[in-house]
C-alpha cells in the first residue's frame, strides 16, 4: 500500500517590511554601481593609455656615435636614410666575445626593422659573425653601391655583410630586399665618404673605457 502524497507546501509569502527591505538593499546595489561608474567613467576617458601613435624621443645617432668612436677604434657608422628612424644606438665592449662593436636599430619609413652591427675588421672574425648572424647560412651574395656583400638567410631572416675600408658590418632583419638594399647603399656611402679610420685621438683608447649596453 503506496503512502499518501504529502500535501503541497504553500509558496513562501514576504512580509510587507522584508519586501521593503529587499527593495532597499537592490536600490542601494544600483546608487552604489552608478557613483562607481561615475568615478571611473572620467578617468578612463581622460587616460591617454597605450597608443601606437604615443611619442617616443628621437635617438641622436651622430652624437652617439661621436662618443663611441674614440673606444670603438673605428669611425662608427651614423648614417640616417630619409624617412628613416632609429630606435636605439650603443656601443658594445665585447663581453664574452671579445669582438667591440658599434649598434643601431634602424626603423624604415614603412616599420620594417633592420639591425646594424660594425667592428673593426682586424678584431672581427668567423665566429663573431657566425654569433651575430645566429648562425646562418651564406645563401648567396650581392652588390650594392659596386660593394659586395655577402648574402646569409635563416628562417626569412636575412643578414649582409661586407667589409667596407676598415670595419665589417653586417645588417640583419626579415625586412625587404628593398629596405635592406636601401640601406645598404646608405652605409657604404656614409663609410666611403668620411672614411673608417678613428680620430687620431683614440689611439690610445681602451675598449672598456666606452659605453656599453
Amino acid at each position: 500500500m503506496s503512502s499518501p502524497d504529502p500535501a503541497p507546501r504553500e509558496p513562501a509569502v514576504l512580509s510587507a517590511a522584508q519586501a521593503k527591505r529587499m527593495r532597499s538593499s537592490v536600490t542601494g546595489l544600483l546608487i552604489a554601481l552608478a557613483v562607481t561608474l561615475a568615478v571611473i567613467i572620467p578617468v578612463l576617458l581622460i587616460s591617454p593609455g597605450q597608443r601606437a601613435e604615443t611619442y617616443r624621443p628621437a635617438v641622436d645617432v651622430p652624437g652617439i656615435a661621436a662618443q663611441a668612436a674614440p673606444a670603438a677604434g673605428f669611425r662608427p657608422v651614423s648614417v640616417m636614410p630619409s624617412g628613416w628612424s632609429a630606435n636605439y644606438a650603443r656601443f658594445n665592449a665585447g663581453g664574452t666575445s671579445g669582438v667591440p662593436s658599434w649598434e643601431i636599430g634602424y626603423v624604415s619609413g614603412d616599420q620594417q626593422f633592420i639591425a646594424l652591427t660594425q667592428a673593426s675588421a682586424t678584431k672581427a672574425n668567423p665566429t663573431w659573425v657566425a654569433q651575430t648572424t645566429d648562425n646562418a647560412p651564406v645563401t648567396s651574395d650581392r652588390t650594392v653601391s659596386g660593394q659586395r656583400f655577402e648574402l646569409r638567410d635563416k628562417s626569412g631572416t636575412k643578414s649582409l655583410i661586407a667589409t667596407v675600408g676598415g670595419s665589417t658590418v653586417i645588417l640583419r632583419g626579415q625586412a625587404s630586399d628593398a629596405a635592406l638594399t636601401a640601406l645598404a647603399a646608405a652605409v657604404v656611402a656614409d663609410l666611403r665618404g668620411r672614411g673608417t679610420a678613428a680620430p687620431t685621438s683614440s689611439a690610445s683608447a681602451s675598449p672598456s673605457a666606452a659605453p656599453t649596453s
